[in-house]
Order: structure tokens, then sequence, then C-alpha cells
């Protein structure tokens, strides 16, 4: 895992080196015939990107979970759209027609003639050629004046008729009602899948990171003294080092540990060094050896961490089933809004989204 996010954090940085000469050639001036994002998008691109690249390659080289390192790069790929979108879509047009470049970088040449609609939204228009559209974002340069051109061309060529408005399309969750559904189904859908990657993390440390030799550090040490706390017990060392061994319950037999205490044998233990930002670095122990036999086991450690940490899986269980109720009542509010008043409405959608018909 750690080499495909290397990789893909590699590939990164060209996208922000074109990012960065793309606004620095940006014309200061609008030019006729040309429809393009604001350099403002690149700007909040190249900072995201960067921003999160940092953190990304150097948790990929460090021995971090790779998941820390997962996280990093989405945000940061998340940056990069905005590089992409700014530098691939663009739209160049004259009297005899236009060409689109579309997200991917991908060309596509038409005349004036193949408009067919155009669908209007909050935040966007679709011109419609058949079965493909292009997108014109709100904040596009030059993206009004190109609507308008569209416009007239269609009602030269078609005797004066207005360029057909589309209200519904296929896949429209709110049957029309709603403007930028492409927006709301893309928040519905990332929040989803936020709360599926919570849960994913949460099963995988709790049931998926058994500790072991492998993933501890071995220390040879005597005990001299304890002391029991609510959440396990504390074992401190003649040279001032602290140890935790992690209790769960309150019918957990703590003597055998106590008993570990007397200052004159030494112990084989497996611990992991933890560095709290309020409290001062302690050990916590994972298992403890005398000769070849374990006082305690890494089976036990699992097992106390497992009970410890799966009640955590009901948080994104419940984010979900709460998420899963607010899409469905909001679909179903969209669809009928002449069905609910606007106090009902304005739970799920701000003022201008919803078409009262």
């Amino acid at each position: 895992m750690e080499y495909v996010v290397r990789a893909l954090g590699f590939l990164l940085i060209p996208v922000i080196v074109s990012g960065l000469l793309a606004v620095l050639r940006q014309p200061k001036k609008a030019k006729k015939g040309k429809v393009y994002l604001h350099a403002l998008l690149a700007i909040i691109g190249i900072i995201g990107c960067t921003a999160f690249l940092i953190p990304t390659l150097i948790t990929a080289f460090t021995e971090e979970t790779p998941w820390i390192s997962l996280a990093f790069l989405a945000f940061s790929l998340f940056g990069a759209s905005f590089i992409v979108a700014f530098v691939n879509c663009r739209v160049s047009y004259d009297q005899d027609g236009f060409v689109a470049k579309n997200f991917f970088g991908i060309k596509r040449k038409y005349t004036y003639d193949q408009v067919t609609a155009i669908k209007e939204g909050m935040h966007e228009n679709y011109l419609y050629v058949g079965k493909r559209r292009i997108m014109i974002d709100e904040f596009a340069v030059g993206g009004a004046e190109f609507i308008g051109f569209v416009a007239k061309k269609y009602r030269t060529i078609h005797d004066g008729r207005a360029l057909p408005v589309i209200r519904k399309t296929k896949g429209d969750i709110f049957n029309g009602n709603v403007e930028d559904v492409f927006g709301f189904m893309f928040a519905y859908i990332s929040v989803g899948v936020l709360i599926l990657i919570f849960a994913i993390y949460l099963a995988w440390y709790t049931f998926l990171t058994p500790y072991s030799v492998e993933n501890t550090t071995e220390q040879r040490v005597s005990f001299e003294s304890y002391t029991v706390e609510k959440t396990g017990i504390r074992l401190a060392t003649s040279d001032d080092r602290i140890y935790s061994v992690r209790t769960v319950g309150k019918d957990y037999d703590t003597k055998r540990i106590k008993a570990l205490c007397d200052g004159e044998t030494a112990y084989t233990v497996y611990v992991k060094e933890i560095t709290p930002d309020d409290g001062e670095n302690y050990y916590s122990v994972k298992a403890i050896k005398q000769e070849d036999s374990y006082i305690l086991s890494f089976e036990e450690s699992n097992a106390r961490h497992r009970q410890e940490y799966w009640v955590l899986l009901l948080f994104p269980l419940g984010f979900a089933m709460i998420w899963g109720v607010y899409v469905f009542f909001s679909i179903k509010v969209g669809r009928n809004p002449q069905k609910y008043s606007k106090k009902v409405i304005r739970l799920f959608f701000r003022d201008g989204y919803v078409k009262y018909r």
C-alpha cells in the first residue's frame, strides 16, 4: 500500500507544477471566444494539494500506518482535481462552432446546429449536444457570453425559436424539483463514503491489528511498585520508567500482575511507547515473559483490545443510520415539495434550490 501512495504522491508534483504554470500564463483580461475557469480555483487547488501532499509523503516513508498516508493522499487528490479542472475544462468558439475540452483533456468539436437544449442549474449550466453535455460553471470566465452566443445562434438556425430548456433529466432523484442535483448526490455519497471509511478504519484498528513480537519493542525490566488505576495497573521501575497494563472490567484478575513487583526478578516485556499530549510518556505493555513462559500473553492483550474498542463501531453505525434517514426524507421532500410547508423544506434545502410549481 505504501508504494502505491508514494507513486501517486510523486505523480501529483507535476500536476502542481502544471497548475502554477497555467496560472502564470492566464491572461489578465478575458479573451473573446474563450471560456475558462477562474485562476482562484487553481490557486485553491495548488495550496490544498501541496498542504496535504507533504504529510502524505512524510508518513509514506515512515512507519506510520498506511491508512494515515492514504487519508492525506485523498485530500491531496481532491485539491489536484481543482488544478486539473482549471487546466483542462475550457471552451473556444467562433462563428462556425466551438471546441470543448473536458476534465480528462479530451477535445471535441461541435457546430451550433448540433446543440439541442440547455439545462440551467444553481451553479452551472449544461449545453446538450445529442447525448453529450458540456458544463459551463457559473464562475467560468466568459461563460455567460458563450451561453448567450449559443442561444443567439440557435434562434438564427431554428427560425427564431428559443433554445429548449430541460427541466428534468434521466436519473434525477428529485424528479426535476430541485436545482443542483449533482451537488446533492455528491454530498450524499461523499458523507456516506466518509462514514464507511471511518467504520473500516475502526474495524481494522479493533480486529485486524493484533499485537505481536514483530510490531512491539522488546525490553528487559524489573518492576518495583504498582498502582491500580481505573483502566489498568501502573508499574514503576527503579529508573522511574512507567509501564501500564490495560485491564477491562472489574472481574479482571490483577494479582499475577501485582506479584511481579519484587524489585529483583527481571522480565522480558513487549511494549508500545505512548507519548500523550497532556501527560508523561509511558510504555503500554502488550506481553510479559519470564524465561520461556508468558505471564501476560499477546492473545490476552489482543482480546482486551477488542473488548475495549469494539463499542466504537457503534458510532459510525449511528452516524450511518442518522445520515440514511436524513437522505431518505430529503429525497422524499425534494420529489414532492408541494406536499410540505416551507418550514419543512428548509430543514433539507436552502432557499432558491426548490422549484415551486
